[in-house]
Order: C-alpha cells, then sequence, then structure tokens
C-alpha cells in the first residue's frame, strides 16, 4: 500500500513539473523578410528607354537593368572622343617649337662668331618661348578633351540603371517609352534572397541573455523544420508598454529551400531562447 502511495506522489510530482515546464515554454513569432530591399531609380527624370529584366528574374550586382533615353549625349560622346583623338594643334604647336629652337641655336652660334646681333637673339628666345606656351596650351586643351569625355560618359552613367546587389526583381513598376519623374523615380524593386532576416519581440529577461552573433534555432511550423540562424542585432530599448526587446536574426538561404515572409518561431524555454549547434 505505501508502494502504491509512493508510486502515485511521484506521478503527482511528474505532472506537476511538466506542467511547470509547459508553462514556462513560450514561443516567440515573427517572419522571413528580404535581406535586403533596394528601390532602384535613375538619377534623373526621363523617359525610359531600356527594360532588361521582368519581374522573377535573377540578377547580379552592376547588372543594367534599365537605361533612360540618351540619343543626345551619345553623340555629344562622339563628338567629344573625336576632339580627343584629334592629335593636329598639339603636333603643329611642336613642330613650330622645334623650328623656333633651332633657329635660337643658329643665332647664338652666329652670335659667337659676330654674325648676328644681340636683338636678333633676344627676338628668337621669346619666339621660342611663346611656341612653349603654345605646346603647353595645346597639351592642356587635350587633357581638358579628356576631361569632357568622361564628364559625357558619366552624364550617361547617371542615366543607366544597375542593380546594386545579386537579387530578385521583385517589381517592375514602369514600362519602356514611359516617362519617369523626380516625384515617383522608383522603376522597379529589387530583394536579396540568399539570406533572410526575421524580427521578434523578445521578453525582456530573455533578451538580457543574448550576445551579438549568437547561434539560435529557428522553427518553420509551415514546413516543420529547423535551423540555425545568427544573431545580428539586439535593440538597445526595451519597449515599456509590451517589456519587450527587438532582436533581429538572419538565416542563411543560399539553396533558396525557405520562402520569404513565411511564419518562422524562436522558442523559450524556462526564460532561455534555444540555442542552435
Amino acid at each position: 500500500m505505501n508502494i502504491q502511495r509512493q508510486l502515485e506522489f511521484w506521478g503527482a510530482c511528474l505532472v506537476l513539473s511538466l506542467a511547470a515546464q509547459a508553462a514556462s515554454a513560450q514561443s516567440v513569432e515573427g517572419f522571413t523578410e528580404p535581406f535586403r530591399k533596394i528601390d532602384v531609380a535613375p538619377s534623373e527624370p526621363g523617359t525610359l528607354a531600356t527594360l532588361s529584366v521582368k519581374e522573377g528574374d535573377r540578377v547580379t550586382a552592376n547588372q543594367v537593368v534599365a537605361t533612360l533615353e540618351s540619343e543626345v549625349l551619345l553623340v555629344t560622346l562622339e563628338a567629344a572622343k573625336a576632339t580627343c583623338e584629334a592629335t593636329g594643334r598639339l603636333d603643329s604647336a611642336a613642330a613650330e617649337r622645334d623650328l623656333r629652337r633651332s633657329r635660337l641655336d643658329k643665332l647664338l652660334l652666329l652670335r659667337e662668331k659676330g654674325h648676328a646681333l644681340q636683338e636678333e637673339v633676344e627676338r628668337a628666345r621669346a619666339d621660342l618661348a611663346v611656341a612653349d606656351a603654345n605646346v603647353r596650351t595645346a597639351r592642356d586643351q587635350a587633357a581638358i578633351n579628356v576631361l569632357e569625355c568622361k564628364k559625357v560618359e558619366a552624364m550617361i552613367e547617371r542615366r543607366t540603371m544597375r542593380s546594386p546587389i545579386h537579387g530578385v526583381v521583385l517589381h517592375v513598376l514602369r514600362d519602356e517609352r514611359e516617362f519617369v519623374s523626380g516625384n515617383a523615380p522608383t522603376v522597379m524593386t529589387i530583394v536579396q534572397l540568399d539570406k533572410l532576416k526575421a524580427e521578434f519581440a523578445v521578453p525582456a529577461a530573455a533578451a538580457r541573455k543574448l550576445q551579438t552573433g549568437q547561434t539560435l534555432r529557428l522553427a518553420f511550423p509551415d514546413t516543420n523544420t529547423r535551423v540555425d540562424g545568427r544573431l545580428e542585432f539586439v535593440s538597445p530599448v526595451t519597449d515599456p508598454e509590451s517589456d519587450t526587446v527587438r532582436v533581429q536574426v538572419v538565416i542563411d538561404n543560399a539553396d533558396n529551400s525557405h520562402r520569404c515572409g513565411v511564419k518562422c518561431l524562436l522558442n523559450i524555454v524556462a526564460g532561455n531562447l534555444t540555442v542552435g549547434k
């Protein structure tokens, strides 16, 4: 009889222990989001000339995704390049300088023998100085022409839209030949999905035990799977109304095994978050 009472006692203790654990266990709910979400827009207004991607396309960093009309700038660039390649003015100035230098050298020899006047020598020196200045002016103009080419190229680049990240085109908001204004400049939205982030409102008591860089275990109830994520951010501010702290966890998604926008959970047992690995 005593044994039966002991078994009943320990059974009651076990039930109470399990009930206490269940009461202390809770889940914090969050949703996966793109690691980065970027609105792509031109640096200035204009008419959309080309649109080289569509929704769902994967793009790489620095890939051209759209351009504005730039016909006038392209013609200006061709003219600037032609000016840069033209060397006639510099060649002429250099030839004139060489001629003036040769004349001065000859006059100096004649002056030593008394067959030339000092005034002629001084005049030849002045002519050589002017010729040298003309060469420098031609070289300076050539450098300015190169800068002018770069300026036009930069103006064309401002009308070229490139993807800033490796990602997926989520939305395309404009069509070709449509005017892109300064009030609504966004042409498309690109998201980075090889990593996902999830934000949770964690009870302040549990958040105090967290450290940036820590690995946490996340659960996906829709697929009944679990994955480890890296704690990237713990807010230094506690929400006084809910007594929670905002934390952000980053999940590796290089194999695209997790969808963006689905529910995920952080489990808290006895005031501690479930740690991965």
